[in-house]
Formats: C-alpha cells, structure tokens, sequence
C-alpha cells in the first residue's frame, strides 16, 4: 500500500515527509489539505503548487478506479457530503465582455489568468477554498473543507486582499480592472453529494445563491456582505448599511452592508466584545495569583505567567478583568495580539503593536510618516543612530540615509533586532510597572516567539509582568525551568458560576431552561453565553434551539475537520449514539476492522474529542456536549437516519440489559430513523417501567412521546386502538405526578373514545380517572357522577373489583353532593363486595370515607375507634403498596391526629408524606405536605417558616390546577396574617371567596371575624345575625369547627349572648378535640377555648373555667404556642373578672406568660390586646 512519504518521494519533494506524517497527514487527508494548509505546514509557493495539482489528478484517478464500497464498509467508506454552516465568496470581474473586445484573445486569455490567480491566491492566503471558476467569476468558500471558528471575518480579508489584488492588475492599453465581491454566511450542503470525486465541491441551499446576489448588487470596487457574515464576522471592519433591497430569487428585501475597510483593534477579544462584556464570575484564585505576580513585578522581581486553556475557557476574560483591577495602578500596558493570518509573518504583532504606537495611517505620505517614526524610536530614551535602521527595516520604511543599516549578514541583523525589542520593552519598565500581554501564542511566528524567550529569560529586575495566553496545543517548555516564570490552567466554570453568568444575560430565565445550558455548555463561558445569546435573540426565551449558534458552529467544526477522514467519521457516528458511546457497540455500528477503529478513536482522544470515561464498561465520552453537537448536525438527514436505525437494531439485538432497562433509548434512535411504528412499543415500555418505578416526571414525558408517535400511525382499527392505550397511561403519569388539570384533560378525552370502541375496561378506566382526579383537584363531583353510574351498568357480574372500584367512587361523590341515601347504599354495598373479594383499594377508599365529613369525639371509646379505623387504613394501604392510596391514608392520618390532639402521630405522617411526594415525584402528594408543614409550623408559631410553607403550596397548587387554590392558602394567610395584625391584607381574599359562592356559608363566619377585627361591629353583627337565623347550619364538611371558632369570637366580642348560647351548644361536641380545617390545612388548638370564651360570655365562670384548664393541659401537649397564648389571655381575663387574690395572682402570672410568648412570636394582635399591668 502507498505511504504518504511514497507519494512525495514520487513528486521529488521528499524533504517534507517527516513534516507531514508529525501533523498527522496522510493519504485520506491529502484531498482536503488547502493551500493554507500547506503554507502552514511550511511548504513554499512553486511547491504548494505542484501538490496541489498532484492531489487534483490523485482524485481524478480515485474517481475512475475506485471500485463499489461493500455494504459492511460503507458507514465509513463513503466521501459524504456535510451540513454545516460556511462563509461562501464570489468574486466577478467587472466590464469583461467589453474589455474581451478590445483586447488580443491571447492578451485576454492572460489577464483572465492572472485575474484568477490573484483572486485564488487572496482565498488560498486566508484559508478559503477555490470551489469553481465561473468565467470571469470566482466562486471560493471559507469553513469547507476545514472548518474555521472566524470564516466570516477570513472571507471578508480574502476579499479585502482579492480587491486589491485585482486592483493591482493593469491590462495593456487599458483602464485598470475592478471587480465585485458578494459575501454570504448560512448553513448549507457541501461535498460529494453525488458520489463523484469531481463533484467534491458542489453545494446546496441559499447562502451560494445570495452570494451571487449580493456580488450582482455591488458597485465595481465594492465589498457587500449579508447581515448574517456582519454579525459573525464582529468588529474589524468599518461596515456601513446600504438598507435593505429587493434580491431575485429572495421573497423579502435583504440587508446589504459594504465592507469600507479595516478597523484597527488592539485585540482579537475586544473585535468580539466591541458591543459588551458579559458578567466576570468565578476565576478568583487565578486572579489573586496574578494580582500576587504583580506586586512581585512592580518590586522589581520580573515575572511571567502562561494562561493555557480551550477555546473560549475565558483566558482573554479573565485577563481583561485582571487590567480592570490595575486601573488605578500607574503603569503601562503593552499589548501583542497574534493572528491565524500572520503565522508566518516574521515579528507579526510587533510591527502591528508599533505601528499604532506611531500612529500611521493610510493617508501619511513620506516626511509625515517619517516624523512619526522618529517620535516612536525617541520614545523610551533610546539612540536614534543605534536602533533607527532596525526599526526602519522592521516596518518597510524608507528612511533614506539618516539611519544607515549595520553592516552584518541576516543572522547577525536578525539577533540584534530581537535583543533590541526587547531592550526596548525593558526600558519602557524602567518609566513605569509594565503589564506585557501576548494574546493567542498558538498562532505566534517564530521570529516573535523569539524575542518571547528572549524577553522572559531576562525579566529578573524588570518592573514588568508579562501574560501569555494559548491554547492547550502551544507550551512553552524553555520556560518550565526559570523562577519567573507561572504555568496557570483556566478550567472550567462550575455550576454555580454558569448559573450565575447565565442570569446576569437574561434574568427571569426558567431554572430549567438555565440547567440546560448548563448541562449543554460544559462549563466553557463562551458556549454559556453564545447558547444564551442565541435563546435571549431567538424571542423564546423559554426553549433551547438544537441548533448549534452560528458563533460557535466553526470553532467547533475545526476540530473535527483536523481528523484524518475516518476518525471523522468515526466520531459522527459516535455522536449519533450519543454523548457517551461504548467501543463495541461503535464496532458494530461503523463496520471497520478493530485495528482502523482503535486507530480512529485514539486520534480522537488524542485530539481531545474524547475521554476515557463514562457510566459504561469500556465507555468513551464526548468532552463537550456541543461537538458532539457539531458532529451530529454535519451528518445529511439521511445518513442520519439510517444510523439511527442500525443502533436501534443492534441495541435490540446484542444487547439485551440496554432493552430491558432503557426501552426509551431504543425508542429515541427508532423514533429519529423515521421508523415510529417501531419506536411506539418502546415508548409504551419506557412510560410503564417509569411509572412502576414512581419516575413519574419521565413517566409523563415517555407516554407523551409515545402519544405524539400514535397520532402520526395511519387512520384504523389499529391507530384507534393505540390512541387509546397511550392516552389512558398517558392520563395516570400526569395524576400520578400531580398534574390533575393536564390528567383530567386527558381521561376526558378517553371516555368516548372508549365508549365508541365498546371497550368496557378503558372505559371504566377513564371515568375512574377522571373522578379521582377531579376529587384531588377539589372540583365539583357532579360531572363524574352520571359517568361512574354508566360503567357501573356495564360492568359485567363476574368483574367484582370494577364494580368495588366503581361503588367506593359513587359513595364519595354521593357524600359531597349530600345525597345521604345514596351514599350510604354505595358505602355499604362497597364495604361487604370489598371485603368478599379481597379488594383492598376500595376497602381504603370506603373505609376513609367518613373522615370527609367528620363527626365529634365525645368519649374515649369513640377516639379510639378513629384511631383504630385510622390503623387500618395505613396498614391497607402499606399492603397494597400504591402511591395514591398511601397519600390519601397519610393524608387523613395527619388530618385527624391533629383534630385528635395527637401531635406526634400527627408530625409522623406529615414527614412521611413529604417524603413520600419527594422521593416519588407526586406533585400532588407534594402540595398536601406544604400545605400540612405550614399548618403544624402555624401551631408552632414559626408564622415566617408558615408562609413561605404556604407560598410554596401555592405555585404547587397552581402548576396542579393551573389555578391558584385560593381557599387553602387564603386560609392560611388569614391566621398568619391575624396574628400579626394585618388582616387588612387577606380580606380581599375572603370577599373574593364569598362572591365565587355566593349562595352558600362557607366562608361567611371568616368574613364576620375579619369585619370585627377590623372595628366594623354593624357589618360583623349582621353577618352573625344572617347566620344565627339559619341556627348556624353550616356544611358539614372539614371547615365546621373553624367556621363555629370564628363565630364564637364575634358573638363573645359582640356580647350577644343569644348567638353564644347556640354556639356554646354546637362547639361541645368538639370538647375533646382541636379545631383543624381538614385536610390539614390550619389548626386553631384546643377546641375546649373556645367554650371557655363562650361560658365566659355567658357568666358561667365555673364552666368557663374548667373549658380553660383543659384547654391549657391539651395546646401544652400538642406545642401550640399561639392557641396557648391566647387561652392563657382568655383566662386572665376571666380570672381577673372573679376578684380573688388568688385568682388575679394566678391572671398576672398567665398574662406575662400570654406577653412573653406573643412577643417572641410576633403576635402583635395579642400584644396590643395585653397591655402591660400596672402594679
């Protein structure tokens, strides 16, 4: 088999064997080596031209002899074409046809000739690639075959030059020639799209057509770009608008720029960041070293630093912010910033440094230029005799005879001009501290690297700090041995700090929108901020685009485009089985031989493409999400696809852990093959095994993939049947992660598709759906009702489970529609069926029936009964083992150990329904245990950890209901907010309560407590009277005790006894229990208070107190400071009205107890209701 080294021995240009092979050259990648590339590689003109040729007849032959690939070689073997996006330049001579008149055809032909070269040599010179000449056009495009992070800004200065160039041309006997340039930037097809060699350049899509418009729009001379190339090409160039015009072919007037020049900028990051800096995070330590390596410089201790780190890590950030800290320090900074174009250019960003120093410009004839000169040389002290000449010779400048040159050969003039650079640099330390800045040292000719070296090994003494910053692939290991000198690698953003630099671009970002970024950006702030940048301009500031932004898909397409052919295709391939790939799989999916692929995968390593790594055996991973990005989007579609589905079916077929564990990523490469008939069942698989496993959220997400694919299958039977299937599942992910509005939607939807398939059991599914999730959004039950009653008639005799299922629902819906008959029938018929066959999910849904509707405790026996009942229920419930049923079993747990006084029991099942809807992502399940951790932290008294409990509630109640829950929280905030007096704030919630139900007397006895706190006694009196009429027949729901506590503060502050009386009745039942607004949404303590008020009122004191007393024994017990508080206000006042000393001793003693608590706890309405007693 042929070497490279065979091939250039053949050419008689050996010599550069061992060149190519250290730079990883060999015969594959000959046909994409450019003449840029050869000139970097260090190959002189007349030789870059004879390999240029070579390598065109090298593909002509390749194209004739090749013989077909075989199927298992053709993953790699193929010359693909690429998606990616590239700079496309066409060039068109002006005036041909007329100047092809007037001159000789051999004349004409020669001009043409040397037109083309002038305008191929200015594309070559910057990295272009002359794709097709067009007659008198040139068609040349930058970022293909290698790709470039600046191929806009590099096709500007080849056109820059190609003018210039063309400019420079003089035809004989006639005008000198001018040309038209169109520039245009955009995502295309490119490459062998047909299989042929000699087609290796052909494109595909808008930017080539736009290019050819915009060179038809120009003026002769003139440069004009599109708006894309303006934004990705930054602040060089002086652009000015020429508006926007209409372009044929084009449906809509495009912006037209002229490129009028260059524009001089000190560095390559200030070009970028001309419109602004983002936020500075992080990169402390590296900016103390560096602030510590300065004050050593200004001590006269010379020093140097080498920032290494990846494109865009920060290193040219991180040096801005460090001279932002010197600001107020004299000193003075010297700045030599490389370029990719002047790798080659001796002393490159010196003379450019000088130059603008000396302030030329374009328009200085001679004597200006010269004047300009001297001040320069004069400047730092040194000899104009000595130094002139060097510096004259340096900048091209003529200077006559006033500088006369040294008589020395070029070896001898070339040491003496780096040593006096650098005097000249250590003299300007001796005016003032010096801060020397080399930007980018992977692009530095080696004349500067040498006044580098030079500069740096002679520092000691110097006031100067010299910074270098470079990509990992430069080092400089002359310097690893000297005491001045620092190596500092810039790593990685963490977490915390992309989030942060994230925020300060777009504030109100989604949490999850910016963890996406995150995850995406890898910690390289130039990839956070541009993928920021590109959702902050894409108007949808809640969605990541795919696509890669344009501002970075050429650094990242550079990259790979250094990799030998196959390693490329390699690491496509990898990308499309994702970021982390294993060796095998890879083997089998590519179809190449172990030792080419080994081959591949260690250049690609090698490259950093990849690492060692990952959660699998043998596992390589992508180092950064977005090349593997890159990699993937340069595939065509249709390559795509067809490796999608040959890894789909290689997972399904070898590897049987991966089908039975990640169904979802079997169904991901189906789906992304365009085969949905084969992704559906994996989808199905992927929602099942999620939600057996309470991943509720991927739960919800896979049978939404799976939906998506079964409204896509061709109309039948079969489509019908999936439709349903996945709808149904697709409902209970949704309830099971608490997104009752979204489920609700969903089991609506099944029913009739049901009904009209005469599926009983989907049916039956859908209505039982649709009523717990009304039930748990606290929605009327009515709807469901005539729905459960139709299954209940189709359910067939021998299916008793349906027909429990179905009775437990009917009973609860009867229940809260106050149909008593018919609840109770369901109820009774649900028990006996439940317990006959075993079914234990309805037997704790009838079972936890009446605690809907609580009834008083009034003796132990009955209290031990309801814990009893209560121990049943939680242990159904751990039997069966489901989500939902032990919520609910927990949920009236807290709820009635609470009512009980039971304060242990009751913060047991709190804590285990917290973790219950944590650890299982039940969104539902989530909001109870707010809304129960703000109840208990109410009692506590800790009103600040209540709301934000509460708060919390709310945004859980609202991304359930898509509505806030009004009542529960409103609730809440009324007994934080009476407490600290500021009741003026939730009052309009209670208004808004009662006119959402304005029939009713749910929320009138709140709306009378809050008027008579606030001093509206007549409003409050009325409200009172209105519901004393109706002997107080409020609902008999969860609220009833609380409804009668808020009453009985009116009537007591009122003194209308009549009221108090029938209160006093209504409360006894309660005597033994809290009063708690279920489910476990505020506890006011001990009921017994209460009677006390109300005896008190009544001047039965005897009574009064006895209600007191034990109201203190049961608020101590449960830990309700407030409610404790308040009792021991409540019997102060009673106690002072008895007279006894023994009595008012023991009032004083309860009030400064009362004072002390409500002082700690911010209880301000107490406060100011206990006034300090005057001894």
């Amino acid at each position: 088999m042929q070497t490279i080294e065979d091939w250039l021995g053949q050419l008689g240009l050996g010599k550069y064997a061992d060149t190519f092979v250290e730079n990883d050259v060999d015969l594959r990648a000959l046909p994409h080596l450019a003449e840029s590339d050869l000139q970097e590689l260090g190959v002189s003109l007349g030789h870059r031209k004879i390999i240029l040729a070579a390598i065109n007849q090298l593909a002509d032959q390749r194209s004739d002899e090749q013989p077909p690939a075989s199927a298992a070689t053709e993953a790699v073997s193929e010359a693909a074409a690429d998606r990616r996006l590239l700079s496309v330049l066409f060039c068109d001579l002006v005036g041909s046809t007329a100047l092809s008149a007037e001159l000789d055809p051999e004349d004409m032909h020669e001009l043409t000739r040397r037109y083309q070269d002038s305008v191929a040599g200015a594309v070559t010179r910057f990295g272009g690639y002359v794709a097709k000449y067009l007659g008198d056009g040139v068609l040349a495009y930058f970022g293909w075959p290698m790709a470039y992070e600046d191929h806009a800004e590099r096709s500007i200065r080849a056109g820059l030059a190609a003018m210039a160039a063309v400019d420079a041309l003089q035809p004989p006997n006639a005008e000198r020639l001018k040309a038209r340039i169109g520039i245009a930037s955009g995502r295309v097809v490119v490459g062998n799209t047909d299989g042929s060699a000699k087609e290796r350049a052909s494109i595909a899509g808008d930017t080539p057509n736009l290019a050819a418009r915009l060179q038809a729009a120009a003026a002769p001379g003139q440069i004009v770009i599109s708006d894309s190339t303006r934004r990705l090409a930054g602040q060089s160039f002086e652009i000015e608008s020429l508006g926007a015009q209409e372009l044929k072919g084009f449906a809509s007037p495009v912006a037209l720029f002229e490129i009028r020049g260059q524009r001089e900028v000190d560095s390559r990051f200030e070009a970028a960041h001309a419109s602004g800096l983002s936020k500075f995070v992080g990169r402390v330590s590296e900016i103390g070293l560096l602030l510590e390596r300065w004050e050593l410089a200004k001590a006269g201790q010379g020093q140097a630093v080498f920032l290494s780190g990846e494109a865009g890590i920060g290193k040219s950030r991180l040096v801005e912010a460090f001279e932002e800290r010197l600001q107020e320090t004299q000193h003075e900074l010297i700045r030599l910033q490389c370029s990719p174009y002047h790798a080659t250019s001796a002393f490159y960003p010196i003379v450019e440094r000088l130059s603008r120093v000396a302030s030329f410009t374009p328009a200085d004839d001679r004597n200006t230029r010269i004047e300009k000169f001297r001040t320069l040389v004069r400047r730092y002290g040194e000899n104009p005799a000595d130094v002139g000449a060097i510096y004259a010779e340096l900048l091209s400048l003529d200077v006559g005879d006033e500088f006369r040159p040294p008589d020395l050969s070029a070896h001898q003039r070339k040491e003496l001009l780096v040593r006096t650079l650098v005097n000249r640099l250590l003299l300007a330390a001796r005016i003032a501290p010096v801060l020397m800045v080399f930007e980018d040292a992977h692009w530095m000719d080696p004349s500067t690297s040498e006044v580098l070296r030079e500069l740096v090994s002679r520092l000691h003494g110097a006031a100067a700090l010299v910074v270098v910053t470079h990509r990992p692939e430069w080092s400089a290991n002359w310097a690893g041995g000297l005491a001045q000198a620092t190596t500092l690698s810039v790593g990685r953003l963490t977490r915390q700090q992309m989030r942060e630099l994230i925020e300060s671009m777009v504030s109100d970002i989604p949490e999850q929108l910016a963890e996406r970024i995150a995850e995406r950006t890898d910690g390289v702030p130039l990839f956070v901020e541009e993928l920021t940048r590109s959702v902050v301009e894409s108007g949808k500031p809640s969605s990541l685009n795919a696509e890669i932004p344009d501002s970075l898909q050429g650094s990242l397409m550079t990259r790979l485009d250094r990799l030998a052919t196959t390693a490329k295709e390699i690491a496509q391939i990898a990308a499309v089985i994702g970021r982390e790939f294993d060796r095998g799989l890879l083997s089998k999916i590519a179809g190449v031989d172990d030792r080419a692929l080994e081959t591949a995968l260690n250049q690609l390593e090698t490259s950093q493409i990849v690492v060692e790594g990952g959660v699998l055996h043998d596992a390589l991973v992508f180092r950064h999400a977005l090349i593997q990005d890159a990699a993937y989007q340069s595939l065509l579609n249709r390559r795509r696809r067809h490796f999608h589905e040959r890894i789909a079916k290689v997972l399904v077929e070898h590897y049987d852990d991966v089908a039975a564990t990640q169904p979802e990523l079997i169904a991901q490469h189906y789906e992304k093959a365009q085969r949905i008939e084969l992704a559906l069942p994996y989808w199905m698989k992927a929602g099942e095994r999620a939600l057996a496993r309470s991943a509720n959220y991927e739960a919800v997400d896979n049978f939404q993939n799976a939906l998506a694919i079964a409204e896509q299958l061709p109309e039948g039977p079969a489509r019908q049947r999936d439709l349903l299937t996945t709808i149904l599942k697709l409902g209970d992910a949704l309830f099971a992660a608490g997104r009752m509005t979204d489920s609700l939607a969903k089991y609506r939807l099944a029913a009739p598709l049901a009904r009209k398939a005469a599926d009983t059991q989907a049916f039956i599914r859908a209505v039982i759906g649709l009523d717990g999730t009304k039930f748990l959004s606290s929605n009327s039950l009515a709807e469901t009702v005539p729905l459960l009653e139709e299954a209940l008639e189709m359910v067939q005799p021998s299916d008793m489970s349906s027909r429990c299922q179905l009775l437990s629902r009917l009973a609860r819906a009867y229940t809260y529609l106050s149909d008593s008959k018919k609840a109770a029938k369901c109820h009774d018929e649900g028990i006996e069926l439940a317990r006959r066959v075993g079914d234990k999910t309805a037997l704790v849904e009838l079972s936890a029936l009446p605690f809907l509707t609580p009834a008083p405790v009034k003796s132990v026996t009955e209290r031990n009964d309801r814990i009893a009942r209560i121990d049943e229920i939680r242990r159904l419930a751990d039997e069966i083992d489901d989500d939902d049923v032990r919520s609910r079993a927990l949920s009236v747990d807290a709820y009635v150990s609470t009512e009980l006084g039971d304060r242990a029991r009751a913060d047991r099942a709190v804590d285990a329904l917290d973790e219950l809807g944590t650890e299982r992502q039940h969104l539902n399940v989530q909001f109870y245990a707010r809304t129960a951790k703000a109840m208990m932290a109410i009692l506590d008294g800790r009103f600040t950890a209540a709301e934000e409990f509460a708060e919390e509630a709310l945004k859980l109640g609202m991304r359930i209901l898509g509505a806030a829950p009004e009542g529960v929280y409103g609730m809440q905030m009324f007994a934080i907010r009476r407490e600290q007096s500021r009741l003026s704030e939730v009052a309009p919630v209670i208004k808004l309560l009662i006119e959402e139900s304005p029939e009713g007397t749910t929320w009138l006895p709140g709306f009378a407590l809050v008027a008579f706190d606030l001093g509206y006694r007549d409003a409050a009196q009325r409200r009172l009277s209105e519901l004393a009429r109706t002997r107080f027949a409020l609902p008999l729901d969860g609220k009833r005790s609380a409804s009668l506590s808020f009453l009985t503060e009116v009537a007591a502050g009122l003194g209308d006894a009549d009221a108090a009386q029938t209160l006093y009745k209504l409360m006894l039942d309660y005597k033994e229990m809290t009063v708690t607004i279920g489910m476990a949404t505020v506890c006011f303590g001990a009921a017994s208070r209460y009677l006390g008020v109300l005896a008190a009122a009544l001047g039965e004191f005897d009574r009064a107190s006895k209600h007191f007393e034990h109201a203190l024994e049961m608020n101590a017990a449960i830990g309700s400071r407030p409610w404790l508080a308040h009792t021991q206000a409540d019997y102060a006042d009673l106690l002072m009205k008895r007279g006894s000393r023994a009595a008012i001793k023991r009032a004083m003693l309860l009030s400064e107890n009362a004072r002390s608590t409500a002082a700690e706890l911010g209880m301000v309405r107490l406060q100011q209701r206990l006034k300090p007693t005057i001894h």
